[in-house]
Order: C-alpha cells, then sequence, then structure tokens
C-alpha cells in the first residue's frame, strides 16, 4: 500500500519484502530478538531493517501506529479463533448426531430435572440436545464475525493521518477483511471490547461443553452406569487400584468457568476506560488468548470422545422404573377429557398410595426373613 500511494520506490518495496522474509526466518530460528530497550517487535523490526538496509527501513512505519498495529495482530488472530471454533462446533454437532443415529434413539434413558429422575427420554434425545445447542452455536458466532470483520489499520493512534492519504480499502482488501472500521476513534474504542465480544459469541459452545461434562461425570458413575468411555480416557489412582476416573470431565467443567472468568477478566478491564488507548488495554492480551485455548481444545477433544461413547443398554433399561411414567399417566386421563388438574391429583394419588403398599409389603418381607 505505501509503494502504492507513492511513499515506496518499486526498488523499495522489494526490499522490505526481502528484509521481512529474512525476519520470519529468524523469528522461526529463534534468532530474533527484541531487547528491552526495543519494548516491542514493531520497533525491532524497524531498527533491523534500518540497520542493515539503510533508509527504506525508515519508512516502513509510515502512516502507522503500534495502536493499529496490534490492533490489527489482534483483530486477525481474533477471526481465525472465531472462524475455528465456529468449525469446531459444527463438526461436533455432526459427530453427535452420527452417534445418536447408531443405536441410541431408541434406547430408553431417565430423565432429570433438579437431579432426580423425572420423565422417560432416550439417549439419543440427549445427546441431540447437546448436538442441537453445538449447532446453534454457529449462528451467534455469525453475528460476532458480522461485528468483528473491520479492519483498523490505518487509524494509527486512533486519530487517523492528516497530511497523507492512506488507501485502506487495498489493505482491507489484501488481508481479508470483509470492510474497512471507517472511524479511526472507533477502532481505539474496539480494542477490548471486541475481544470481550469474541469470547462472549464462543461462551455457547463452552457453556454447553461444560454442562455435557457435568451430565457425563453423573451417568458415568458406578451408582447409575449408564454410559462410558473406553480406557485410554480415563486415569487410574496411585493408591487404589479398581478406580477410573473420568477425569477429562473434571477439567472440563472447571474450564467452562475457568473460560467466563477469563471473559469477565477482558470485560472488566475496559469497563470504564474513556475513549483513545490506555495501556490497561495490555492486560487483555493473556486473559484473551488463553480463553481462546481452553476452547478450542475442549471442543477437539469432545471431538474425540463422542464418537466412542458406549451406552450399557442392561442397566438403561432397569432404570425405567414406574415413577419415570406417572405424567404419562396423568395425560392419558387427559385425553379421555378429565380436567388436567384432576388427572394430576388422580395420578399423584394412586402413585403414592401404590409405592406405600410396595414398601410396606417390602417391609413385611423382610421381617417375615428375620423371623
Amino acid at each position: 500500500m505505501l509503494q502504492q500511494i507513492g511513499v515506496l520506490t518499486p526498488e523499495e518495496l522489494t526490499t522490505l519484502k526481502k528484509a521481512l522474509a529474512e525476519i520470519s526466518q529468524l523469528w522461526t530460528k529463534g534468532e530474533f530478538k527484541v531487547t528491552r530497550s526495543q519494548e516491542d517487535c514493531h520497533t525491532a523490526i524497524e531498527q533491523y531493517i534500518t540497520d542493515k538496509y539503510g533508509e527504506v527501513g525508515k519508512k516502513i512505519h509510515t502512516g502507522r501506529s503500534r495502536n493499529d498495529q496490534s490492533m490489527t495482530m489482534i483483530r486477525l488472530y481474533t477471526l481465525d479463533q472465531v472462524r475455528e471454533v465456529q468449525q469446531l462446533a459444527q463438526s461436533l454437532a455432526s459427530v453427535a448426531e452420527a452417534r445418536a443415529e447408531r443405536g441410541l434413539d431408541k434406547l430408553p434413558m431417565p430423565g432429570y430435572t433438579h437431579m432426580q429422575r423425572a420423565m422417560p427420554t432416550t439417549v439419543g434425545t440427549w445427546l441431540r440436545s447437546f448436538a442441537s445447542g453445538w449447532r446453534d452455536s454457529g449462528k451467534m458466532l455469525d453475528g460476532a464475525l458480522a461485528v468483528l470483520d473491520q479492519n483498523p489499520l490505518g487509524s494509527a493512534a486512533g486519530f487517523g493521518i492528516n497530511h497523507l492519504v492512506l488507501d485502506r480499502s487495498h489493505t482491507t482488501k489484501s488481508m481479508g477483511f470483509s470492510r474497512t472500521q471507517e472511524n479511526p476513534m472507533y477502532c481505539g474504542l474496539s480494542r477490548g471490547m471486541f475481544e470481550n465480544t469474541a469470547l462472549q459469541a464462543m461462551s455457547l459452545p463452552m457453556v454447553l461443553s461444560s454442562r455435557f461434562a457435568t451430565d457425563m461425570m453423573m451417568f458415568t458413575q458406578q451408582e447409575s452406569s449408564f454410559l462410558r468411555l473406553p480406557d485410554n480416557f480415563v486415569t487410574g489412582s496411585s493408591i487404589m487400584p479398581q478406580k477410573k476416573n473420568y477425569d477429562l470431565f473434571e477439567i472440563m467443567r472447571a474450564n467452562g468457568k475457568v473460560y467466563g472468568s477469563l471473559q469477565v477478566q477482558i470485560q472488566e478491564t475496559i469497563v470504564g476506560l474513556g475513549s483513545g488507548y490506555h495501556r490497561d488495554l495490555q492486560c487483555t492480551k493473556k486473559a484473551f488468548v488463553e480463553a481462546c485455548g481452553l476452547v478450542t481444545s475442549t471442543l477437539k477433544l469432545l471431538l474425540e470422545a463422542i464418537p466412542v461413547l458406549e451406552a450399557r443398554e442392561e442397566n438403561l433399561r432397569h432404570a425405567m422404573t414406574e415413577d419415570l411414567f406417572v405424567t404419562d399417566e396423568v395425560y392419558k386421563l387427559v385425553a379421555t377429557g378429565k380436567p388436567f388438574r384432576e388427572a394430576y391429583g388422580q395420578a399423584k394419588e394412586y402413585f403414592f398410595k401404590r409405592k406405600a403398599e410396595q414398601e410396606a409389603q417390602g417391609s413385611q418381607a423382610k421381617q417375615a426373613k428375620l423371623s
């Protein structure tokens, strides 16, 4: 772009491309260093080119600020992360749907509310509920991408550049942005805010995964033993030889909370900041990168686990006890014309009467056995 607007000659552009390729190679080898006096990579790059190639190095920062350069790097990283999460979430939804189709759609399972047995469902319906959530998260991520996909380069320190007309549309196209973020002060204002927006959008698949993890811990414990994974997904104990621990889901559940805390950390950092650049914004980078890593690693792990999820049919069918079907009895009565509340009371009375009778019979049988 600088060559296009007359700041660089064609020969200087060729030199700069060569110099930047050298720096990239040196960085890959771990040989390009940023010293304390240079403060950051932008200054280090400019000094390297100036020292080695002369005056052309002094032109590379024309029309730019470290502010909009850093913001552009973060923006490109953000777009990559959101798109990856979107792709992973859609893949995960497809994987869960495919696993449900393989014998789980008609396999009965107790449904739970308040962590108590509630009504009958199927393993397929349970698994597809998460698939639907992961699928819907793509729509939320689409909305985030529509906001985030703006090029801030050229806003400089947040006020644009006077006396030099930058071709911002050129850099927008070159870097693959869908549009230019026109207002230079809004560019600065969006820093931190856009990262927070990205994490809010990516929170849906992360929250769903954390809740899936909690279900898996409940349904793999010995007291229910409805589901299981192959042994390569479990850990043992240093003292109890029999243990098979589903640590991956404990960590996943915790990471859902850690992710939320990182998003809040960014939000709280930017709350109350005025317009323009503030050094506080530097503190959002670490939290943002860590949060992105958590969500991508979580979804990738589930992509490995769900295809090999095993349902223990005997345990599931044994768990389909009478109490799960009481609501069905209510609606059988409603279907005959009885008012709902009457039907509710009648079914409730019958169920608890029958349960008391069964408990009494069991107690009598126990007493008889003891005597």
